[in-house]
């Protein structure tokens, strides 16, 4: 008897453990204004006297600064020359037209054929439709030199930078007196960058593990680092609906109330997002996954301390433990006994002598 109680092989085993059916997730996060942008000029010209500065709360509507525009300002002068010019070239064409139109009228009432020729009444009605013509040429050119005007102005208004929306200046990239050159812009380099941090977005990188998690609504807590002990409490607003071909990560989107403007874009956070689980799924060693005949397997001890090989479907991998997630229903509910440090596998059906293992 002793002899065959040697040949039992003693087989080292840990439990499954019932996994809650939530699990927090920590993510790294970074940190985004509610709006940002960078103001550029469209219109040459000098820069006046910052009207702002760095740091500085702005309003919606605001003067930042002017840009003085003395070429735009000739021209602008030129065309209203212009415009006065062809105003009276229209009158001028306008009189001619209406001479020409009251001596067609006296052609007309002779009724003497032999003191007006047909000829002279034809000369008299081509002057007219001439003189006409001619003041519509008149018109035509008045319409294009406003057109002119009015583009010279729109760009004369845009000579003023002012502030898009409520917010704060952080960045300046030039100096009072400097040359502006609209077709010559530096894109790193703006005029203003206005910021509005009134609500911070952070951008989390979900893996796809548990991309299908996370939904709009869903509340997230972001701690930063060098705010000790405060948690700030966000909601998720959008995620994306298809995961990056390359990082297989979900870009998921949430908002922050920063009323007292103590988070900073820029910043960088860890992101704690509540995952649900399955029911039925169970949590085990991941040193207790098995390779048996191309399947993911788990060698399960009965209470006859009897091994048995079963198939399961694995969930996500947190490193120290991987979720079964049929686990119940393939016979690994929480307590079950599952051999690990197996050097060789014994048969299906085999008998063994369990021994747990030592906890640390």
């Amino acid at each position: 008897a002793a002899a065959r109680s040697n040949d039992v092989p003693k087989v080292v085993f840990v439990e499954a453990i019932a996994a809650p059916t939530t699990t927090r997730v920590v993510l790294p996060a970074r940190l985004a204004a509610q709006q940002e942008t960078a103001l550029f000029t469209q219109t040459s010209g000098f820069l006046g006297t910052m009207q702002v500065d760095v740091g500085d709360v702005v309003k919606a509507g605001q003067l930042l600064v002017e840009i003085a525009t003395p070429v735009l300002d000739r021209q602008i002068e030129q065309v209203a020359s212009a415009i006065k010019v062809s105003q009276a070239r229209i009158e001028l064409a306008e009189v001619k037209l209406e001479l020409a139109r009251v001596s067609l009228e006296r052609l007309r009432r002779v009724q003497d054929t032999r003191a007006v020729s047909q000829q002279m009444l034809d000369e008299a009605q081509a002057e007219e439709k001439s003189d006409a013509a001619s003041v519509a040429a008149a018109r035509a050119d008045l319409g294009a030199v406003e057109a002119d005007g009015r583009k010279l102005e729109a760009q004369k208004t845009l000579a003023r930078i002012i502030a898009p929306f409520d917010g704060e200046v952080t960045a300046r990239g030039f100096d009072t007196g400097a040359l502006m050159v609209a077709d010559r812009v530096d894109a790193a380099r703006p005029i203003f960058r206005i910021t509005n941090r009134e609500e911070i977005r952070a951008f989390i990188d979900v893996p796809q593990s548990f991309a299908a998690s996370v939904a709009a609504g869903q509340t997230v807590d972001l701690v930063v680092r060098e705010f000790a002990g405060r948690h700030f409490e966000a909601k998720i607003t959008r995620a994306a609906p298809e995961l990056d071909r390359v990082t297989r990560t979900r870009l998921v989107e949430a908002r922050i109330a920063n009323a007292d403007h103590a988070l900073l874009p820029g910043m960088f956070a860890e992101a704690a997002i509540m995952s649900t689980r399955a029911a039925g799924t169970t949590l085990v060693a991941g040193e207790a996954i098995l390779i048996r005949e191309g399947k993911q397997a788990l060698a399960v001890i009965d209470a006859q301390d009897t091994l048995h090989y079963t198939v399961v479907t694995l969930g996500r991998d947190n490193g120290a433990q991987v979720e079964v997630l049929d686990g119940v229903n393939a016979g690994v509910p929480a307590g079950a006994r599952l051999a690990v440090g197996l050097s060789r596998q014994p048969a299906d059906g085999a008998k063994v002598a369990p021994v747990a293992r030592a906890t640390k």
